[in-house]
């Protein structure tokens, strides 16, 4: 099913809800979305990008990395 069938799907759904509960619980989901978007945007600061890559080259250096062939052959097997 095509992701713009499931969106008006959902629009003629809600636009037929009488109950104000529901409304009111999808508000919340739809204000949590956003700030958690917003959150997810907020760019890095030197130190964080800096305390990523510290993480990256440690995992590296102690082996706790995937390499790129062994995550296709996976994906191969979902």
């Amino acid at each position: 099913m095509d992701i713009q069938f499931k969106k008006l799907e959902l629009i003629e759904w809600i636009t037929q809800i009488t109950d104000s509960n529901i409304i009111s619980k999808m508000e919340k989901i739809r204000k949590k979305y956003i700030a958690k978007t917003n959150e997810e945007l907020k760019p890095l600061t030197v130190r964080e990008f800096n305390k990523i890559i510290d993480r990256a080259e440690k995992d590296a250096k102690d082996n706790k990395i995937t390499l790129h062939e062994d995550l296709i052959e996976q994906s191969e097997n979902w």
